[in-house]
């Protein structure tokens, strides 16, 4: 997702067809890497009041809930942290009043693959969309997404969405399709169809909805816990538990802080990982549905 073209040390060599890859073309799907044009879209959008503008915009961050702030000051590392004094929640409820589930999912690499690679991801499908994330290309749907979550134990559960990246923008085709077609379930489905206002995209931690773009890496368990707390909230009243939330992305990185919120984490897209980059830190292909499983604990590929 969004890594930064820093990220990628010297030219990379495709595995298909020997196309040389500049250091440039992974410039990650953060808006950053979008051109000006995006960014004065996204502005013009923000500014309408439609959509939170997020960083590396040369705007302002979005709002940060109370109880957090942006930065971490013990390692210097950026990113939206809870303050100190954050008040912790009471998770007394009982499983009888307090048992739905929650799935998170990444979005570049884990519901999606290398762009327009078949020929590694036999189980992948192209779509005829543009997605901006890493060297950009068509969409093309990881097995689990082209399968649907639906066939998985998440089925069953609430769905969401924290993605370092943010697709190709709020409003591209691409990021409709996510919504519409991946993020389903019957679970889901039936809370969508009470409160359709919950299918649209948040930024940061400025978590309106379950779905969020644009929070950094080895930062998304804090935005994991605000889509628990958003589902929660009076109006939704859906009491998920942190044991009961289940993240699911391809970033080693990402894997292990989530033991800080009690929150259930997997690496996935074991079985193929992109070489290219800082020696398969990322995953190629994406999930498949036979790694979305129901397991208590953070577990890494390595394990």
């Amino acid at each position: 997702e969004s890594e930064g073209a820093e990220d990628i040390q010297g030219d990379s060599q495709a595995e298909a067809g020997g196309e040389s890859m500049a250091a440039d073309d992974f410039r990650g799907s953060s808006p950053i890497g979008f051109g000006n044009d995006w960014a004065e879209s996204e502005a013009s959008e923000a500014a309408a009041g439609g959509l939170a503008p997020e960083g590396g915009l040369g705007m302002n961050p979005p709002a940060v809930p109370a109880g957090y702030s942006w930065g971490n000051a013990s390692t210097g590392e950026d990113g939206a942290v809870p303050s100190d004094d954050t008040e912790p929640e009471d998770d007394t409820d009982d499983e009888s009043t307090c048992g739905a589930c929650l799935c998170v999912f990444d979005i570049d690499r884990t519901l999606t693959g290398v762009q327009g690679d078949t020929r590694h991801c036999p189980g992948n499908r192209v779509m005829p969309f543009y997605d901006a994330g890493y060297a950009g290309g068509k969409a093309t749907l990881s097995a689990l997404a082209s399968q649907g979550i639906s066939s998985t134990f998440c089925n069953k559960c609430y769905l969401g969405i924290t993605s370092a990246g943010a697709g190709s923008g709020a409003r591209s085709e691409w990021n409709h399709y996510i919504l519409d077609h991946i993020m389903t379930g019957e679970v889901q489905d039936a809370f969508v169809a009470q409160f359709p206002e919950a299918k649209t995209w948040s930024y940061g931690m400025d978590v309106r909805s379950p779905y969020v773009l644009s929070q950094p890496d080895t930062q998304k368990q804090h935005a994991v816990e605000l889509i628990r707390q958003w589902y929660g909230a009076n109006e939704r009243a859906v009491c998920i538990k942190p044991s009961n939330i289940y993240f699911f992305g391809d970033r080693t990185e990402n894997i292990k802080p989530f033991e800080e919120k009690g929150i259930n984490s997997q690496e996935i897209s074991c079985g193929s990982r992109d070489m290219r980059y800082r020696r398969g830190l990322i995953g190629r292909c994406g999930a498949r549905p036979e790694e979305i499983k129901r397991r208590a604990g953070n577990h890494l590929c390595a394990n």
